[in-house]
C-alpha cells in the first residue's frame, strides 16, 4: 500500500491508528517507519517542533504503546494491537511464571519490581534505583520491552520561552499493567499462536509484497 506523508503531529496519530505498527526508524519491512514517512521538514526542523517532540503528545492522545518493540528499536503500537502483541510475546506467561521458570534475569526482575512498586519512573531515576551502569540499563530494559513487560509511557521535554518543547525528551518507563486497566485479563483473550496469526495477517494485508520471513522477524 502507499503510506501517507507525515507532516504534522496529527498525521502521526492517524498513522498509528491506521497501520497499528509504526517503528520510529527503518525496519526490516520497507516503508513502514516514521523515518521513511516523515517529510524532511519535520524530521529535523530548523525551527519549531518535529517528530521528536511529537512522541509524547501522540502517546497521550492515542493511548498507544511506545517502546523498543521492533528488533530492539523504538516505535508506536496501537493499544489494540499491543494487547495482541503482548499475548504473543509473553507466550502465555505472567511475570511470576517468567520468574519461576527462569526466563528473566535478575536485572530484568529488579527493573520490573521497581516499576511495579512506583508506577513509573524517569530513566535516570530508574537506573539509579536499580544500581546499573548505563549499558546494563539499556540492555535489560530493552529486553523487558521486547517481551512487552515494560514500555515508555511518555517523554518529558524542556520548554522554550515561546512554549515549544525542545530536546530529545527524557523517557518515563512503566509496566503495561500500570498503564492499561485490566491488562493481563485483556491479553488472556488470545493464545500465543492465535495472536501471532492475527498480527501476521494484519501486516500482510497492509504490505502484501512483504516477505513472510521479514514479517516474522518484525514480530519477534
Amino acid at each position: 500500500m502507499r503510506f501517507n506523508r507525515i507532516k504534522t503531529e496529527k498525521d502521526i496519530e492517524k498513522a498509528v491508528e491506521e497501520y497499528g505498527f509504526l517503528p520510529f526508524f527503518r525496519s526490516v519491512i520497507p516503508g513502514l517507519s516514521l523515518e521513511e514517512m516523515a517529510d524532511s521538514s519535520v524530521w529535523f526542523p530548523e525551527k519549531g517542533e518535529g517528530v521528536w517532540e511529537w512522541k509524547d503528545p501522540v502517546i497521550a492522545s492515542t493511548g498507544c504503546a511506545y517502546g523498543k518493540f521492533f528488533l530492539a528499536h523504538p516505535g508506536f503500537v496501537s493499544k489494540d494491537l499491543f494487547m495482541i502483541l503482548a499475548a504473543y510475546r509473553r507466550d502465555g506467561y505472567d511475570i511470576e511464571g517468567m520468574i519461576n521458570d527462569g526466563l528473566l534475569s535478575h536485572n530484568e526482575v529488579n527493573l520490573y519490581n521497581i516499576l511495579a512498586e512506583t508506577g513509573s519512573e524517569r530513566g535516570a531515576y530508574l537506573r539509579a534505583k536499580a544500581n546499573m551502569s548505563k549499558s546494563s540499563f539499556d540492555k535489560y530494559n530493552t529486553r523487558l520491552q521486547m517481551k512487552t513487560f515494560m514500555m515508555i509511557s511518555g517523554f518529558e521535554f524542556g520548554i522554550a520561552k515561546d512554549g515549544h518543547r525542545y530536546g530529545w525528551g527524557v523517557a518515563r518507563y512503566a509496566i503495561p499493567e500500570a498503564v492499561y486497566e485490566n491488562f493481563e485479563e485483556s491479553i488472556d483473550k488470545w493464545k500465543p499462536k492465535e495472536a501471532y496469526s492475527i498480527l501476521f495477517r494484519h501486516l500482510k494485508s497492509l504490505l502484501p509484497a512483504a516477505d513472510d520471513s521479514d514479517i516474522t522477524r518484525f514480530l519477534g
